[in-house]
């Protein structure tokens, strides 16, 4: 018993100082593609496909205010919290629910049901961005690329609605996030 005490002990310093001396080198691609998740985590959807070469924007720059780390961080904060427009996903939620049962007065289950939509088969694209797939629809309203980071946030459960978060890449226009069916 007492050999095998000795054993264990010289193993888990053996594999302690195995960890201690390799270093893993992380590139900016990983970094960034953190941070990706990080956001996602931030606002709880943890359960978002995003269909998009994640690699590809993440390493675009440009000289514009918004990176596009800052685009999604706004983009999803308009998703989720700016139910200005009434086609936002945020004011469909109580609409197209038929079964959801949801009180008017209480927003923050509205937003807690769109979380969970979302992550239960949401979908996040980029149109015209490498990877994105066919069914990523350029902005109803033809706001374009070249000016805009544009998101289409697909919800299969409420109904046939697709939704875009445009944020102006200058950042001299308010970020605004609409509906279409």
């Amino acid at each position: 018993m007492c050999n095998l005490k000795v054993f264990l002990s010289i193993m888990l310093i053996a594999c302690c100082m195995i960890n201690c001396s390799t270093k893993k080198v992380v590139t900016e691609d990983e970094v960034q593609r953190a941070q990706t998740i990080d956001l996602l985590i931030k606002y709880e959807l943890n359960g978002l496909n995003v269909n998009y070469d994640m690699i590809a924007i993440e390493s675009v720059t440009t000289g514009d205010m918004y990176s596009y780390l800052d685009a999604l961080d706004l983009a999803l904060e308009s998703f989720l919290y700016d139910d200005t427009n009434p086609e936002s996903p945020l004011r469909i939620v109580p609409g197209e629910m038929k079964s959801y049962k949801g009180n008017a007065s209480k927003p923050q289950q509205h937003l807690e049901k769109l979380i969970e939509l979302i992550n239960s088969g949401g979908s996040l694209c980029m149109p015209d961005v490498d990877g994105a797939s066919e069914n990523c629809l350029h902005a109803e309203e033809g706001e374009n690329v070249e000016n805009n980071w544009i998101f289409l946030l697909q919800i299969p459960e409420l109904s046939d609605h697709h939704f875009w978060a445009i944020v102006p890449k200058d950042g001299k226009e308010k970020v605004y996030n609409y509906g279409f069916n």
